[in-house]
């Protein structure tokens, strides 16, 4: 199983200069709710995920981790 690494795509973002708000824009985001899955602290939902990768011209398995055993 796997889980969003959030700090993964904050950078990545970061890095290549495509504004939040853009994403958010071309998403169907409000950019208050990109800015908190970026910052860990609302979950992505599957289809969500989908449709910012896309919108970032990535793979779906670019920002996945493996899931830690609780």
């Amino acid at each position: 199983m796997f889980v969003l690494d959030s700090d993964k795509m904050k950078k990545y973002v970061e890095l290549s200069g495509i504004k939040q708000k853009a994403i958010s824009e071309k998403s169907g985001l409000s950019e208050s709710a990109l800015s908190l899955i970026l910052q860990g602290k609302r979950r992505c939902e599957i289809g969500e995920y989908a449709t910012i990768c896309e919108v970032l011209g990535v793979n779906t398995d670019k920002f996945l981790k493996p899931r830690t055993p609780v």
